[in-house]
């Protein structure tokens, strides 16, 4: 099963996998992360380039 990596705006991301495993927040501080239960990754995305000046 290929897992696709989410991109999210936010530091913090919610995982369950539709309620098969418990709810779990991952923190994408470091640009990524991954769920310890199913493996579902996520990706910080900078949607404010003006920010990074």
């Amino acid at each position: 099963m290929t897992v696709d990596t989410i991109k999210a705006t936010d530091e913090i991301v919610s995982c369950s996998d539709n309620g098969q495993h418990p709810l779990v927040y991952i923190n994408l501080k470091n640009g990524k992360g991954k769920c310890q239960y199913c493996g579902q990754s996520f990706e910080l995305t900078n949607t404010n380039p003006s920010k990074a000046h």
